[in-house]
């Protein structure tokens, strides 16, 4: 089984957007390119579920179809689905602070990410290598 890690963020602004970035310890599986090299394991579920490279706005600017999400504030859940491979693709806490969910009531959308890095702190290196995808979702805050 592979675990899922995903930490919230928000845009600055009075307009901000919530968004949360997605990752796993484990960065590759048994796939590999035809010259040897390890295949991302997202990769499938990228090309599958609609996914945008973070650089094209104009690829992720708009809801993305058949993707939603909720965010239920009693325990911190956050519930993501999206098309095909991207089914259920998250179920768990993200740990959202009161600005991140007060910014997804408002907003009714969020921004998600996906990238092959172990650590948050490594998302910047990401998209400037592009290889940072993202997603404009609705999220439904109860």
């Amino acid at each position: 089984m592979i675990t899922m890690y995903a930490w919230p963020s928000t845009a600055d602004g009075p307009d901000a957007l919530p968004m949360v970035h997605f990752t796993t310890e484990e960065q590759s599986g048994s796939e590999t390119t035809p010259d040897g090299q390890p295949v991302w394991l997202f990769d499938s579920a990228i090309r599958d579920g609609g996914w945008a490279h973070f650089t094209d706005y104009d690829g992720w600017s708009q809801t993305a179809p058949g993707w939603l999400a909720e965010y239920r504030r009693h325990d911190d859940v956050l519930l993501v689905s999206g098309p095909g491979a991207c089914e259920g693709w998250y179920q768990g806490t993200i740990g959202a602070p009161a600005a991140w969910i007060a910014a997804a009531a408002t907003q009714q959308s969020m921004v998600i990410m996906a990238a092959p890095v172990p650590h948050p702190s490594m998302y910047g290196y990401a998209v400037e290598m592009g290889v940072a995808f993202a997603l404009l979702v609705p999220v439904n805050v109860v």
